[in-house]
């Protein structure tokens, strides 16, 4: 049984139900404005992942609680709210068709390179001012998955996923109070262009390993400064982090 997509980055960060829904048409006629909310009504950050390299198909009304949407290109589009709950981060997706429901996309040519991608893309679409640290801290997050698939602790793509998970989670929460919504745009659009790199090989663990390793490379390329993960795989905190995986490293 085929593998459900590895690289669903933006749901890495849970999905939970709670009173909050996001609400919006299931389908907009092409070119005309549509809006989404969160009722009961609620600020958020939001993000539209489109069939095409296009960002300005919405705006977000003043006091972020609503997302105004438009595009003449059809096909499928997914809204991402995410919100604060009891001061925890979650995220609300809806899917919605822009046109008819079997209208193709219009085709866009592809950047050259996974690398050229998130070189060009990871600046535009991380919201937030600590993005040449934060990128460097990232990057640190999957290589250390990387060096666990060497070391042999990692077997196989789901335990791999499962502590990368746990990874990014811990460490944008603990760089600042917004790091983990700021980044939330670039996983989400990081995650179709994942699943396009590794079509059938999905599964297998090496070719995991290279695209962990193309995307660390490319963070790290943001600043110079090498900057070290707090509270991730030190001297100080291996027994911490055993805990933490102990559920997991025997996949």
């Amino acid at each position: 049984m085929r593998t459900q997509l590895f690289f669903t980055l933006f749901l890495l960060f849970g999905i939970h139900c709670h009173a909050q829904e996001l609400v919006g048409p299931d389908r907009v006629p092409l070119g005309t404005l549509a809006s989404f909310e969160i009722t009961p009504a609620q600020e958020a950050s939001w993000h539209i992942v489109t069939p095409s390299l296009d960002t300005e198909t919405y705006q977000v009304d003043t006091g972020s609680a609503k997302l105004y949407f438009a595009s003449p290109i059809p096909g499928n589009y997914t809204v991402i709210a995410g919100i604060i709950i009891d001061g925890k981060p979650q995220l609300l997706v809806k899917t919605f068709i822009n046109g008819e429901e079997d209208a193709k996309p219009i085709p866009v040519p592809p950047v050259s390179s996974l690398e050229t991608w998130i070189k060009t893309q990871a600046p535009v679409l991380v919201k937030g001012k600590g993005f040449a640290s934060e990128s460097q801290l990232v990057a640190e997050c999957f290589e250390q998955i990387v060096r666990r698939i060497d070391e042999g602790n990692i077997k196989t793509p789901q335990n791999a996923q499962t502590q990368l998970q746990i990874t990014l989670t811990e460490t944008l929460t603990l760089t600042s109070p917004t790091a983990v919504t700021d980044w939330m745009p670039f996983f989400a659009e990081l995650s179709r262009r994942l699943e396009t790199e590794l079509g059938d090989n999905i599964d297998d663990l090496a070719a995991v390993k290279r695209v962990l390793q193309t995307v660390s490379g490319a963070l790290k390329s943001f600043s110079a400064l090498r900057v070290p993960i707090q509270n991730i795989d030190t001297p100080n905190n291996r027994g911490t982090q055993s805990r933490i995986f102990r559920n997991v490293l025997s996949n």
